[in-house]
């Protein structure tokens, strides 16, 4: 098995029942990380022996991140992720292996992640629902070839075990923003932003809420002949997801990129 870069993890003095809420998705699977967070980057980097190095920033801003605190009882001065619960909860992990963490600021935390293998990550079933991530080879033009497909698609029927996929969450949170997404009777997209407006987010805050996305760029060791979900330019892939989407999945969220193999 291929082993992690060697990093230096940052220790951020979290206490152990310090609050915690979501911070991050692998790719769109990395979306459902982006969940509760506000600004979100992601950069996955895809390696010819098909690993994959991810660079993860969370980020909420002051605005949003008080009316956060004010509807899931957090204390003012808690970090919203637990970074020390992160850590504990990628140590028994083998397909998404966590390299460093850190929570720079209170509303904000930065994240590397090593996928040793696409492959291996796509067949684990104990960290993906099967049909979630696709990571495989298909066929392209006489021109083309064999092609790779890296594929990721989050829906109501697996948005559960995606949004489980990264530690940290507060289930206070989680209750006091109620994402349809993970409601099995949900209420429509226009029903939950009156929520949003009247009861849980407030007027005042929905400006900062709307503005809230995650963006994902993604570099494939080859270049990309044909993306979706985004937009391509030789090896690049581009994509920016708003929050509302992904709380709401009213639309199932898909991203795949195929490349030459």
């Amino acid at each position: 098995m291929r082993h992690a870069p060697s990093n230096d993890i940052i220790r951020a003095s979290v206490s152990g029942n310090a609050p915690r809420t979501n911070v991050l998705v692998l790719l769109a699977m990395l979306a459902m990380l982006a969940f509760l967070s506000c600004s979100g980057k992601v950069e996955m980097a895809v390696r010819s022996d098909y690993s994959a190095r991810l660079a993860v920033k969370m980020d909420i801003p002051e605005a949003l991140s008080t009316r956060i605190r004010q509807i899931g009882n957090i204390s003012a001065s808690a970090p919203l992720f637990d970074v020390a619960k992160i850590r504990n909860e990628f140590s028994t992990r083998k397909t998404l292996l966590l390299v460093d963490a850190s929570s720079p600021s209170k509303d904000a935390m930065t994240a590397v992640l090593w996928v040793p293998n696409l492959e291996e990550l796509a067949r684990d079933t104990s960290l993906t629902p099967p049909g979630m991530i696709r990571f495989e080879t298909v066929p392209g033009t006489q021109a083309q070839g064999t092609l790779r497909e890296l594929a990721i698609t989050i829906d109501k029927t697996n948005a559960a075990q995606a949004f489980a996929l990264f530690p940290g969450i507060d289930a206070r949170l989680v209750d006091s923003l109620s994402p349809p997404a993970l409601e099995e009777h949900s209420i429509t997209a226009t029903e939950y932003r009156m929520n949003l407006e009247n009861v849980i987010i407030g007027k005042k805050a929905m400006p900062a809420f709307d503005a809230c996305a995650l963006e994902v760029n993604l570099t494939a060791p080859k270049t990309i002949v044909s993306a979706t979900g985004g937009t391509a330019a030789g090896q690049t892939f581009k994509a920016k997801i708003s929050l509302f989407d992904l709380l709401v999945l009213e639309k199932p969220i898909v991203l795949s990129v195929r490349w030459i193999n």
